[in-house]
């Protein structure tokens, strides 16, 4: 069995490899360990501890049985959030391009890190950040707080969706100032990026990362300029959305060499077969591309579960950019497998009343996981046309 396994893993580094042979040309990143300061109020939660997989599946338990505690009668009062978190980020600008002076901001959804926009097999048909070069754009993508190489606080209310909204504001003034890459630690790549500032920002988000945009946009609408919110979409079969179907484990008991820096409150999925039943839809992904978020999984908090619904549903009347969701047709988590049917434009453009366009999309076919699936270069070239139509 061990034979098999490290034969596995040496297959998808040999994909890895060959996938970033020829990376877009003028491809320049520079890697960053950013300082986000943080001084903002948080919820403090009644939750279950979560200390072994044994006390997940009795989180998860506590939190889908229909007689349990509601969200609101969970609150128990604010606390206040004050420190210095180190977030880890890549930010690349094309050599060349009409739009570099125009920056993506991409914030990454659940069971990732940043690598979920620059997925490293057959990047010239997955990596959305050697699209968004090779379409003139920079970008920039991060580590969510608790994930990746970011800091990883506590896990009940410091790792909130309320927190991370936060430090998406925080990441968005640095970076609109000029100041982001001049303020922040380099860790590797290009030395000829400190100096950039962009001149527009457009938040792109996959699934907690759309939830948490859409918490900045209520905040603090006039930061951004455009939002392409992919993974999410406000539709009536959104409370079907469940934590049962991860299969959740204690993410230091599940892989002690991978996440043993993962303290209390840290979960993870459990199996590939919940990864694939999470982010992907047969017929719509090449098993490679399983086997590689497998390999990239990342834990989440629980403390962001219980969140999650702190932001949404309130209107955002600043925010006056265009605004797209984009999610796919067969999304397990949001649409209960099929988003056909299931959503209403006019109550959507009623959360943004000052928007300059608003649009919906249903990327055919695909499951949660849209940097993942067989049809995703089709899927950015939608929300590009989006972005050029709408003076982006």
């Amino acid at each position: 069995m061990a034979s098999v396994l490290v034969v596995l893993v040496l297959a998808v580094a040999s994909l890895v490899n060959k996938g970033r042979a020829s990376p877009t040309s003028g491809r320049q990143c520079v890697q960053l360990e950013v300082p986000v300061v943080v001084n903002t109020s948080a919820i403090h939660w009644l939750q279950k501890k979560v200390d072994s997989t044994i006390d997940v599946v009795d989180w998860v338990d506590d939190m889908t049985t229909w007689s349990s505690p509601n969200t609101t009668s969970r609150i128990l009062g604010q606390i206040t959030v004050k420190d210095t978190f180190k977030i880890s980020g890549q930010l690349c600008v094309p050599a060349k391009g009409p739009r570099s002076d125009t920056l993506q901001l991409a914030t990454h959804g659940v069971g990732f890190d940043k690598r979920y926009w620059d997925v490293e097999i057959r990047s010239d048909q997955y990596s959305y950040v050697d699209s968004v070069l090779a379409e003139g754009y920079s970008i920039f993508t991060y580590d969510r707080l608790g994930t990746g190489a970011s800091s990883k606080p506590d896990a009940y209310d410091v790792v909130s969706t309320g927190v991370q909204v936060e430090i998406l504001r925080q990441l968005t003034i640095l970076a609109r100032s000029g100041k982001l890459a001049s303020a922040s630690k380099k860790v590797g790549g290009s030395s000829n990026l400190s100096s950039y500032k962009p001149t527009k920002i457009v938040q792109v988000g996959h699934s907690l990362g759309s939830v948490i945009i859409i918490g900045l946009l209520t905040a603090d609408g006039a930061s951004s300029d455009g939002a392409i919110l992919t993974g999410f979409l406000y539709n009536s079969q959104i409370g079907s959305a469940s934590v049962a179907p991860w299969g959740f484990e204690y993410a230091k008991e599940n892989d002690p060499k991978k996440f043993g820096d993962r303290g209390s409150g840290y979960i993870v999925q459990a199996t590939k077969a919940n990864t694939q039943l999470v982010f992907l839809k047969k017929g719509a992904f090449e098993p490679a591309l399983l086997d590689y978020a497998w390999e990239v999984r990342q834990p989440n908090s629980v403390g962001e579960f219980i969140s999650l619904g702190t932001v949404l549903g309130q209107p955002a009347p600043a925010f006056k950019g265009p605004v797209q969701f984009f999610i796919g047709e067969k999304d397990y988590g949001f649409c209960g497998g099929d988003c056909n049917h299931t959503y209403n434009v006019t109550a959507l453009k009623e959360l943004y009343p000052a928007s300059s366009a608003l649009s919906v999309h249903l990327q055919p076919g695909t499951g949660h996981g849209l940097t993942l699936s067989t049809n995703a270069t089709a899927g950015y070239k939608v929300i590009f046309n989006f972005l050029h139509g709408s003076g982006l």
